[in-house]
């Protein structure tokens, strides 16, 4: 009798797993991609949809895998508190500069360079204003971060302007 209970958990517990992987396959989480899945990512399309019902700007993070500056990034990115505290404030979603969705002009306001970080309204329009202004940022590049800091310091003030665009000049 013990030798068919043995078995019968191990089937439960394949079973159970099994149920997890499906739910999750099936849930609207999108990939953290290496940006950390302490935050809560969403598509490109839901994510739109969704800070236009919640009201919350949008911070749209546009990379490749294989780029040495995404990765650099990425690595910094997933471990900041800062940046997982205030991205509670917004809609995150993470894009590879591959996909079909990311090919509008409104998504490459100077360039096709990667990564870029772009900030949206709740309705979806994009804050021209919200870009790097470090002192050794890029100037060409305006949408370019190497750091959390760079990054934090735009999305506070986003924040700050309630999404309102155009974000007064610093």
């Amino acid at each position: 009798m013990r030798q068919y209970f043995k078995y019968f958990s191990s089937f439960s517990i394949i079973s159970l797993a099994d149920k997890v992987v499906l739910s999750l396959s099936n849930s609207n989480v999108q990939p953290d991609n290496g940006f950390g899945n302490e935050y809560k990512w969403q598509s490109l399309t839901q994510g739109f949809k969704q800070a236009k019902h919640l009201k919350k700007p949008i911070f749209l993070v546009v990379h490749k895998l294989t780029c040495p500056a995404c990765i650099e990034l990425k690595d910094k990115f997933s471990k900041s508190i800062k940046l997982i505290e205030l991205s509670r404030c917004f809609v995150m979603i993470n894009i590879e500069n591959d996909s079909e969705l990311i090919k509008s002009i409104n998504y490459s306001p100077d360039g096709t360079y990667v990564p870029r970080v772009l900030f949206f309204t709740p309705e979806g329009k994009l804050i021209l204003n919200a870009y790097n202004r470090h002192q050794d940022a890029d100037e060409e590049h305006k949408y370019f971060y190497s750091s959390p800091s760079q990054i934090i310091k735009v999305m506070q003030q986003v924040i700050d302007n309630d999404g309102r665009n155009p974000l007064p000049e610093i």
